[in-house]
């Protein structure tokens, strides 16, 4: 378990709430996964399912999309360097698949993984998303129910020491959890940085880390940076003074709640000198898990080819900080209110509230009858 600035040693599952009072906490599950069915999570079988199916992709470099790409180019690139979509001036793009698919297209596309998935997730009372614990389970069926997941994230390795962020620095309204299904070494002559690479990561991650790092039966797959909090506000000004020095006006969007940034390392040793700000840098192997309290700001930066999957819930711990944060949104975009209404954040509280009286006062009318 990550909590504050330090990775502690603990079981494989950890009572999530133990810690929940530090905002600042990012909960490590190890070996959770080891049940999964590894074969269904290969890009070969993703190949055999949907070989021909169009997708927009995400050239990580610079953010631009790529629209109508057979998935199959894009499996075909995930561990051959040499099969890589590439741009006009013949440079390998850094693509990722985002979110696809998501919610009940998920579970109706892949019935096997999505069972293959819930089944395996740690702390089921608060991932599964029937769990006593996952607030969002609350919410009456005559609800529009929110999008909960889960998503499928997928994004290929970096193939130079330049550090290309492959998720932008961002925060989530509600909890998520994270779960590291696949990790691919890339393969091919344009992958002569890869010792380059690794020896960049051991700068920032502990000592902890690093000797998982040698084991050879460990394979890293990802490398977040994962920020304090109460810092938020403070990252948000740095943001927008950073744009001003560039000759832009103030945006009307919020750089975090859009993920349109991503801090490297220039940027963040800048963060820290002049704001004091330093984050947590963590080393994501094949088969962790991760459980993301709500309102917790991090990017993500792939280092080999990675297949995760997410799935967001609502924990009675970070419930408080869920509510604050849709409460922000409302100052933004129309399109963000929309984000909003995806999680429906107030109607869950009423209704564990109400569940919540009901079965107090179930107990009370029990009690008097056995008097």
């Amino acid at each position: 378990m990550y909590c504050g600035s330090k990775i502690l040693e603990t079981p494989a599952i950890v009572r999530y709430s133990e810690n929940a009072g530090d905002k600042n906490s990012l909960f490590l599950c190890l070996e959770c996964t080891k049940k999964l069915n590894s074969n269904i999570w290969k890009p070969e079988s993703f190949n055999e399912d949907f070989a021909d199916q169009k997708v927009d992709l995400i050239n990580c470099k610079d953010g631009s999309i790529v629209s109508g790409v057979r998935i199959q180019d894009f499996w075909d690139g995930f561990e051959d360097l040499t099969k890589r979509l590439k741009s006009k001036n013949g440079e390998s793009l850094l693509l990722k698949l985002n979110d696809w698919p998501s919610g009940e297209d998920f579970k109706t596309m892949m019935p096997s993984r999505y069972d293959d998935f819930i089944k395996n997730l740690p702390l089921s009372q608060y991932c599964n998303p029937e769990g006593n614990l996952n607030l969002a389970s609350r919410l009456p069926n005559f609800f529009v129910q929110p999008d909960l997941g889960p998503k499928l994230y997928s994004v290929y390795g970096q193939t130079s020491v330049k550090e290309h962020g492959t998720t932008n620095l961002h925060l989530d309204v509600a909890d998520v959890v994270n779960v590291l299904v696949y990790v691919g070494v890339p393969k091919g002559n344009g992958n002569n940085h890869r010792a380059a690479i690794l020896k960049k990561i051991e700068e920032e991650i502990d000592e902890s880390t690093k000797k998982r790092l040698k084991n050879s039966n460990e394979t890293p797959g990802a490398l977040w940076h994962i920020f304090s909090t109460k810092d938020t506000d403070k990252i948000r000004e740095f943001l927008q003074k950073v744009n001003e020095e560039l000759g832009q006006e103030s945006p009307e969007y919020d750089p975090l709640l859009d993920q349109i940034c991503y801090l490297d390392k220039n940027m963040r040793q800048r963060l820290c000198e002049e704001c004091g700000i330093q984050c947590c840098s963590i080393l994501q192997f094949l088969g962790d898990t991760f459980l993301i309290p709500a309102g917790t700001l991090r990017q993500m930066q792939s280092i080999y080819s990675c297949i995760q999957v997410s799935e967001d819930f609502v924990s009675p711990e970070h419930i408080a900080q869920s509510f604050h944060l849709t409460h922000e949104l409302r100052h933004q975009s129309k399109d963000e209110i929309n984000y909003e209404d995806k999680f429906q954040i107030k109607n869950i509280i009423y209704h564990s509230v109400k569940d919540a009286v009901g079965t107090l006062r179930l107990h009370e009318e029990n009690a008097h009858q056995k008097v």
